[in-house]
């Protein structure tokens, strides 16, 4: 599909109503709903969703699958509304783990809390153009993109606010609250934010991707590395992993380099679990990844179609979807923020995949806060990779003959 530009897109009464505050956003009219579907419809090949339970709790998180069905029930699975058609899958929410923590149901307040709690990144219009292109939206080029901004941006959440942190306690803790506005002030679209779409489709054309062109889940990888190498005022490392294996030397060097003592650091690994579909003998051992306390989040899929996932209940994963298009939200000074403007980096919507709907191009992330946690992450590795097809490996160090400095792949690599 060729990337649509911003300019080509058509203008709705809808689309003007995105333009305007996020508390009116958030009460969206059906007819604003269905539009938004239909934008995400036409610009990506994922279009295969359906609902398949109302509202969950009181807080209205709604749950979502992935399936086939009519065109109408797919925009309504996307955008959230439920409009009582009567064909939903009907399954009982049971167990759920979400980035290391199991909650009884997605019914769970807990669950609700920490869910909602995770940033969500998706397209956005409206922002200067990615020059030397006139770019001013990413819809139907930006998703993997999106998600490698949701692993960072989440890692970032773990590595400088800690696992337990959450957004309905952000507001009465300044510190904290300071904290996730800068972080979020990182992921702007603008030039000048160090994580923006623009940086890192620019930084693209160094791996062979031109401005507009999808990444996959290498080229993503290497990207966040050099922008996180490039900002020295982070005080986290980032390891990237070759060809699915973990070099601890390789890892220990990032952890301290530059540093006396550690540094928390995030692992990407670069995998590809099958040929046209996810190979159901990795199954158990991508749900168990869930478990592990250091798991910030999966990101991957085919042209179009990137999600992010961040939990599994069942056979079916848990994931934030970039495809939803909203305006650029207004870059100023971080202490101008309130809670409203930053609404639309965070998710109300639960959605679900079957795991044999999931695309074998992926890229596990991994945080480690501290020596001893990397030492805990590396046993937790091996232990639920016991009976299972293991999704990576851990090594010592690499071997002496590997040319270490050898050239990234692009995606003829993004396999």
């Amino acid at each position: 599909m060729e990337p649509v530009k911003a300019e080509t897109l058509p203008t709705t009464e809808a689309s003007q109503h995105l333009k305007q505050s996020i508390s009116e956003e958030q009460e969206h009219t059906l007819w604003e709903k269905v539009t938004e579907g239909i934008s995400h419809f036409f610009h990506t090949a994922s279009g295969r969703f359906r609902t398949h339970s109302t509202t969950a709790g009181a807080n209205n998180i709604i749950l979502a699958a992935h399936d086939d069905n009519t065109l109408l029930t797919r925009l309504t699975a996307r955008t959230g509304i439920d409009l009582g058609l009567g064909n939903g899958r009907n399954r009982d929410s049971g167990p759920v783990r979400l980035l290391g923590i199991e909650y009884p149901s997605c019914a769970d307040q807990g669950f609700q809390d920490d869910f909602k709690s995770r940033v969500w990144i998706t397209y956005r219009n409206g922002y200067p153009p990615i020059k030397p292109s006139t770019y001013t939206s990413d819809v139907g080029w930006g998703c993997m993109l999106r998600s490698g901004q949701m692993m960072l941006a989440n890692a970032f959440l773990f590595h400088e606010l800690g696992r337990d942190w959450r957004l309905t306690r952000c507001q009465d803790d300044k510190g904290a609250w300071d904290k996730y506005v800068t972080i979020l002030n990182r992921f702007l679209d603008t030039p000048s934010a160090p994580f923006s779409i623009h940086r890192i489709a620019l930084l693209g054309k160094q791996f062979d991707k031109n401005i507009g062109e999808w990444f996959g889940p290498s080229t993503i990888s290497h990207v966040l590395k050099v922008l996180l190498d490039d900002h020295k005022d982070i005080d986290m490392g980032i390891y990237v992993a070759t060809d699915g294996v973990m070099y601890l030397d390789d890892i220990n060097n990032e952890c301290t380099k530059g540093h006396e003592g550690w540094r928390g650091t995030l692992i990407l690994v670069p995998i590809r679990l099958g040929v046209e579909g996810l190979n159901p003998v990795y199954f158990d051992a991508l749900k168990a990844c869930f478990s592990l306390p250091q798991c910030v989040g999966i990101a991957g899929g085919r042209p179009n179609s990137s999600l992010f996932f961040i939990g599994v209940e069942g056979n079916h994963l848990v994931y934030l979807d970039p495809h939803f298009l909203r305006p650029a939200v207004e870059v100023k000074h971080p202490a101008s923020y309130a809670p409203e403007d930053l609404s639309t980096y965070h998710c109300e919507t639960v959605r679900t995949m079957s795991m044999e709907a999931v695309d074998p191009s992926l890229v596990l992330g991994f945080y480690c806060s501290s020596k001893q946690d990397l030492k805990s992450f590396c046993e937790q590795a091996v232990n639920i990779s016991h009976g299972r097809t293991p999704l990576f490996t851990i090594q010592e160090k690499a071997p002496e003959f590997q040319d270490r400095d050898g050239d990234v792949l692009s995606d003829g690599d993004d396999f």
